[in-house]
């Protein structure tokens, strides 16, 4: 059945070896204390391993016939055939994934096993895993793992079960970071599903830490500001953020900034919104998972300045761009019916301005 497969396991200990001056020396898991996670030697004596070291390179002893078998059944696509071989194998191993990949390769057995039983549709199963495995020390090849179970429970409804994987993890050293762009994913997914107040404090979290994509962590923080109503708040985290033309996040910034030239409640300004939305697509990337709603208000701000064969154009580029995006069935709600007339006496004006051309 799906189910937790945890507690049928919680007696077994993982057991592997390490080299020392060329010998294999066999030990056993202990526990992870702190940030170090502890072995047992051949004499019972404790071989902690500080978080991040590197010192040591553990190989896992296990069923070499069972992980053969395992890796055949996964490369064939047998999900369930899979899934029975790797779970006495990977189950002991988790605690292990709290070792950097240098010190331990958890994720050749990680990575499998979920995929397995994600296409198995055993989630139920996945999100048990999850919730075990040590996301707060775990390298990036793990975090991005959780992240794909995080979004498989998000596809099916999950709200609750994705946004307590993301809550465990942390971005905070050099091996986690590559796993930064699948957390982003899946928080964009919990923002969509309403989870806006549950989100801002994560963001807040993993924009301080060094990253790749600590200025998007901070602008989506931003953002959730904006949706909650917090202008103050997120006016001093904008001006704080320094980018360039040329930061991939510039876009996301400029999409912010309109949105609060547009709601101002002293002095809004749909025009110099426009003029910040404009900025952002000119020099955004169409790839950007911001760019259909950046795109989505630079329409509305057409629309309500009743220039509608401008935000008609939008809109027609969202559903042909952006056929999956929410905003693209939204844009189809946006279009305005505009007579033939109307429209020549646009064009005729958008002429007169080339008239010297």
């Amino acid at each position: 059945p799906d189910r937790s497969y945890l507690n049928d396991y919680a007696g077994k200990k993982a057991e592997v070896v390490y080299l020392v001056n060329g010998k294999e020396n066999p030990a056993t898991f202990k526990e992870i204390n702190g940030k170090n996670v502890v072995f047992a030697d051949s004499t019972g004596a404790d071989l902690s391993v500080e978080h991040g070291s590197a010192t040591f390179k553990f190989a896992l002893k296990c069923d070499a016939d069972a992980l053969r078998a395992a890796r055949n059944f996964y490369a064939r696509g047998e999900w369930e055939s899979s899934i029975l071989k790797m779970r006495d194998i990977v189950y002991p191993a988790i605690p292990l994934c709290a070792l950097t990949d240098d010190a331990f390769a958890a994720a050749d057995y990680v990575e499998p096993f979920v995929e397995s039983l994600l296409a198995a549709g055993r989630l139920k199963e996945a999100k048990s895993f999850a919730a075990a495995l040590p996301l707060d020390l775990a390298p990036a090849s793990i975090i991005s793992c959780a992240a794909k179970i995080a979004d498989a429970l998000l596809d099916k409804g999950d709200v609750a079960g994705a946004q307590l994987i993301v809550e465990k993890i942390e971005l905070r050293e050099d091996s986690q970071y590559a796993a930064s762009d699948a957390v982003l994913k899946v928080m964009g997914k919990l923002r969509a599903a309403g989870k806006i107040k549950e989100m801002l404090p994560l963001y807040s979290k993993f924009g301080s830490a060094k990253n790749p994509h600590s200025d998007e962590f901070k602008l989506w923080g931003v953002y959730c500001d904006v949706i909650m109503g917090n202008r103050m708040s997120a006016e001093v985290y904008l001006n704080s953020i320094t980018l360039t033309r040329a930061d991939r996040a510039f876009s996301l910034g400029q999409m912010i900034k309109g949105q609060l030239r547009a709601t101002d409640p002293k002095k809004p300004d749909l025009n110099a919104a426009l003029d910040l939305f404009a900025e952002g697509i000119v020099f955004g990337n169409v790839s950007s998972d911001w760019m259909p709603e950046l795109l989505y208000n630079t329409g509305m701000g057409y629309k309500t300045l009743k220039k509608f064969v401008a935000s008609n154009e939008i809109f027609a580029q969202i559903q042909a761009m952006y056929p999956q995006s929410p905003y693209a069935k939204l844009s189809g709600k946006e279009f305005v019916k505009v007579e033939k007339k109307k429209v020549e006496k646009e064009i005729s004006h958008d002429d007169d301005d080339d008239d010297d051309d």
